[in-house]
């Protein structure tokens, strides 16, 4: 886990477990040639007890001589936000704060105290929940640069090294509190289970390491594919429909989480039922459709494809009408943008986006200029009928957060142009056209 060179962060809490691991990793590490670094994630959820937690991690780590370092979060206000448990937003701070702290002292590892008994009740946890290979595999020794040390050592283990070592350490008042899922596992329904089965522990870190075997070989497969069948965009990943389909079942679902990890940057709170929708979208689901994830991913069925997004957060809509006089200029204060229009006789259509030519003699004035409104319709250039103009949005691939944003330039209530994507049909360029109008969009603060 540790090579000679290397920087270690260990995550204290100042409990037995982290404790013990200071201690080993403090004795190792001149003969291992390695250097420590210690960082506490204060959750901000216990009071005087937790501020009492980091005053004994911060003097643990200075009698060792170990650099020291601490984050503050606030767990009640991201749970809050986010919509998550206490449990799981506690969860989610820690690692990103550690992550922080990593990369401030250069630390190439991350190691914590998880233990043998924590492998055993995450994956019981796991199981209970309803996982698939990927939970029963429970906690990696190894993922990224976190690294867990003690993970085949017991927790009697440890608290028999502190007792021998006389090395002090801190109880958490919150692992009793049996309104965690955790605590009830551990408390409740691990004991009733090893009265069934007294090797519980040992079959279920057992079953943990067969899965982990399985899993990091699926897992290599699922990338092989990845990148036969994805299109990795900016912001988003493509999965081609056809290909998709002709998957196995359990390589489809590899998929699915695959695609939504390298998005978010990880496979947390990817529930089964989400991933069934996703699949139901790809193999049978009408362009348009939708499914929403957690960690503001979002799926969506176009054309062949279903494309996983990062949602941005909803741009405010605007509702309004403007005037655009030709010869003229109109400012769109709300949509940061300005439009103009002149009187032209070039015919040849402009490269950019944010121009657009359109044949005077189709063209009722004034023009108009809004965002969308419900029920719009639109008959884009080269195409014979009109479209929901939120079909074209969809075809062509507009985020959803900006479609309430973008400027329609209208002639007598018909759409003549999608301002940075398409004009309309009807008011092209013909070899009858003697006259033109010009339109260009332009960025404003």
């Amino acid at each position: 886990m540790i090579a000679a060179g290397d920087t270690v962060l260990v995550a204290i809490s100042a409990g037995p477990d982290s404790t013990a691991l200071l201690h080993a990793l403090v004795q190792l590490r001149t003969r291992r040639r390695f250097r420590l670094r210690a960082c506490h994630v204060h959750h901000g959820l216990r009071g005087e007890e937790a501020d009492a937690d980091a005053k004994f991690a911060e003097a643990l780590a200075r009698s060792l001589r170990v650099p020291f370092t601490q984050h503050r979060a606030d767990v009640r206000a991201f749970a809050d936000e986010n919509r998550i448990s206490i449990e799981t937003a506690a969860r989610s701070l820690r690692y990103q704060l550690l992550e922080r702290a990593a990369d401030r002292v250069g630390a190439s590892h991350i190691a914590t105290g998880h233990t043998a008994d924590d492998q055993a009740e995450t994956v019981l946890m796991n199981l209970l929940r309803g996982t698939g290979p990927t939970g029963l595999a429970g906690i990696p020794p190894v993922r990224g640069r976190l690294v867990r040390p003690l993970l085949d050592v017991t927790r009697a283990d440890v608290e028999a090294y502190c007792s021998a070592h006389d090395f002090e350490y801190r109880l958490d008042s919150s692992n009793l509190d049996r309104a965690f899922r955790r605590n009830r596992i551990r408390h409740e329904i691990m004991p009733a289970l090893r009265a069934v089965q007294p090797r519980l522990d040992a079959i279920l870190r057992r079953l943990a390491d067969i899965m982990g075997a399985e899993n990091d070989y699926m897992a290599a497969q699922t990338a092989n594919v990845l990148r036969e069948v994805g299109a990795q965009r900016p912001g988003e990943v493509g999965l081609a429909c056809a290909p998709f389909a002709l998957l196995p079942k359990a390589l489809q679902r590899r998929l699915l989480r695959a695609a939504v990890a390298r998005l978010k940057g990880n496979e947390l709170d990817i529930e089964l039922e989400r991933v069934e929708a996703l699949m139901d979208l790809a193999l049978s689901g009408r362009t348009g459709a939708t499914v929403e994830l957690p960690g503001g991913v979002r799926g969506e069925r176009t054309y062949g494809e279903v494309v996983l997004s990062l949602v941005a957060p909803p741009s405010a809509a605007v509702d309004r009408e403007w005037s655009l006089p030709v010869p003229g200029e109109v400012i769109l204060q709300e949509l940061g943008m300005a439009l103009t229009a002149a009187r032209s006789r070039a015919r040849r259509a402009p490269s950019s986006p944010m121009s657009a030519l359109l044949d005077a003699q189709d063209i009722a004035l004034p023009l108009t200029v809004r965002t969308r409104r419900r029920g719009d319709r639109f008959t884009p250039f080269g195409m014979k009928g009109s479209v929901k103009l939120q079909d074209f949005f969809v075809n062509a691939k507009v985020p959803r957060a900006e479609r309430s944003r973008i400027p329609l330039v209208l002639s007598q209530g018909e759409i003549v142009w999608v301002v940075g994507y398409r004009i309309g049909d009807r008011c092209k360029v013909r070899k009858r056209t003697r006259r033109t109008i010009r339109l260009e969009a332009r960025r404003v603060d």
